[in-house]
């Protein structure tokens, strides 16, 4: 048996080794065809690019000249002529994103775009185009940079502090390449440094953005370069070095049929495994079964031959009597965490918000306050996109203090001048983890409690780490200057007294009471108290990590 093994393995060898040479041969050949389709669709898309620029600058030159004229009428003029033109050319031919025309002598920045960009994608793309104009005059070349969290590719003509640029985020830009089975490749997009920007195709590179080709997990693969733009683009196929031994796993079905001779050695053994092996293990398996179904009660029954399977008996038989008391403690801590965490999501869904909100948008309709009402909505639909998140879960600071101030933008428009709030955040904090809506619940009661027209109401956030107990933590206070907490409110919040049934008044701090405790198993980690003359200070301690934390995939115990 010894020595057929061995040659079997010899010969299951020498047959992968020249089925996987001859393989990734064909493969390579298979991809170098597809890069050599998709990589033209691409060197095609940036010519269209190029042509985009060269028409802007020959066909509007004298207008382009006349944005630095004395003559404030003719530079309004040129630039609304190359406002209409660069609109026409965004509306006809999509493979620009977007194009800025950007004179620094009088600030002139005109854009168009053909796709649907935000307001802050707008303004992050105008920004970079006047910046670029203050730099000597360049070669133009195809670069890549980041804003607003979006990565695009561009092209930026700069003379005498004038600068014409064309934009295309690098996801557009690969869906040049058409939608479909790659078989097991990645098409992966760098500058010229190599640096991957984009991919398109397998997970391969799934958080490797921003990190060069030879340090990612393109060790394991092997590629094929295909140049978009003389250097400054390449386009790479990629295909893992297990997909080709996942191809030639069928083939080697046919050496398996080898195996069969090795049959009629093995009888006397086998018998002798199936008395001394295969029968006990069929009656373990067959308990293992039912308890897989559901019968927990059951136990391995009967006695062994063997130590080794008596031992076996009695180990299992007391790890599943552990298991089931984990398994019931485990359970009882899902149904309160899930519990909670279902009250959670419920409070932020509250009907009085939206209605609010809707009274807040036709007031401002009546008074035909267009460009308010679109401030306002994009608030109002961050403030809900980021409250259908929430639940037993963590946020970085930092994430919380962005949504705060957009919840401020919002009730700025019904609460004209009744606020004034100031944040300290030191940088170095802002990645600290906090459960989420831990400020926002806090700032909710503010407007709901203490805010009142023809009255100034002042709230400061401050943010810093402290040392409680041994432990060091992140502590938040939240101070104002507003009318303080009810009596009963300080008494509970401060573990003065047990909850009990309200009128359905401050039940947004007694859930961050009761999320803060599940999550960190402690209660003394929120204080509230009121400050003389007037006003109340809310101070919330958190630890570095929590105990207990609900999330989208399940329940992770820290």
């Amino acid at each position: 048996m010894v020595v057929l093994i061995l040659l079997l393995v010899f010969v299951l060898a020498v047959y992968s080794v020249s089925s996987y040479l001859i393989l990734r041969d064909e493969i390579r050949q298979g991809s170098a065809n597809f890069l050599n389709v998709y990589g033209g669709e691409l060197k095609s898309r940036v010519k269209q690019m190029d042509n985009v620029m060269k028409n802007l600058l020959l066909q509007n030159y004298s207008k382009l000249q006349l944005l630095k004229s004395v003559d404030e009428t003719k530079r309004f003029y040129a630039s609304q002529d190359i406002n209409n033109y660069i609109s026409d050319v965004a509306l006809s031919d999509t493979s620009v994103d977007c194009i800025i025309v950007a004179d620094n002598r009088y600030g002139i920045c005109v854009d168009a775009e053909s796709t649907v960009l935000s307001y802050w994608d707008r303004t992050a793309l105008r920004a970079f185009a006047m910046e670029c104009t203050e730099r000597e005059n360049l070669t133009a070349r195809w670069d890549f940079i980041d804003l607003n969290c979006k990565t695009y590719l561009y092209k930026i003509f700069i003379y005498n502090g004038r600068a014409a640029a064309a934009f295309t985020t690098s996801q557009h830009f690969m869906e040049t390449i058409p939608p479909g089975d790659y078989g097991g490749q990645t098409f992966v997009l760098t500058d010229e440094t190599g640096t991957v920007i984009d991919f398109l195709g397998d997970n391969l590179f799934q958080g490797e953005k921003g990190r060069p080709l030879e340090e990612t997990g393109a060790v394991n693969s092997f590629t094929v370069a295909y140049n978009v733009a003389d250097g400054q683009l390449m386009l790479y196929s990629l295909v893992r070095d297990a997909s080709v031994w996942n191809q030639i796993q069928i083939s080697m079905m046919v050496v398996l049929a080898v195996i069969l001779f090795t049959i009629i050695f093995g009888t006397v053994l086998i018998r002798y495994v199936q008395r001394e092996m295969i029968h006990p293990m069929t009656g373990m398996t067959k308990v293992m079964n039912q308890i897989d179904k559901g019968e927990y009660s059951l136990q391995i029954e009967g006695e062994f031959k063997t130590q080794e399977f008596t031992h076996l008996k009695d180990s299992f038989n007391k790890l599943m009597s552990e298991i089931i008391n984990l398994k019931i403690q485990a359970y009882e801590k899902i149904i309160e965490l899930k519990d909670a965490e279902l009250k959670s999501i419920r409070l932020q869904i509250r009907p009085h918000f939206f209605l609010n909100a809707l009274t807040t948008i036709l007031s401002l309709s009546s008074r035909g306050k267009s460009k308010q009402i679109k401030a306002y909505v994009e608030a109002l639909s961050k403030n809900i996109r980021y409250m259908f998140k929430s639940g037993l879960r963590t946020v970085t600071v930092k994430e919380e203090i962005r949504h705060i101030e957009d919840y401020f933008e919002m009730q700025e428009f019904k609460y004209k001048n009744c606020t004034f709030h100031y944040i300290e955040l030191p940088p170095e904090l802002e990645e600290w983890r906090i459960p989420q809506m831990l400020i926002q619940t806090f700032i909710e009661n503010e407007f709901k409690y203490a805010v009142y027209p023809d009255h100034v109401l002042t709230i400061l956030i401050r943010i810093q780490k402290c040392d409680h107990m041994g432990e060091e933590m992140l502590s938040i206070e939240i101070e104002d200057n507003g009318k303080g907490y009810p009596e009963d409110v300080l008494l509970y919040m401060n573990g003065d007294r047990p909850n009990e049934a309200n009128n359905g008044k401050r039940v947004g701090l007694w859930s961050i009471k009761r999320i803060m405790e599940l999550m960190y198993e402690r209660s003394d980690l929120i204080t509230l108290s009121n400050i003389k003359p007037h006003g109340c200070l809310n101070r919330i301690l958190v630890p570095a990590k929590p105990v207990n934390e609900v999330r989208q995939m399940g329940i992770d115990c820290i």
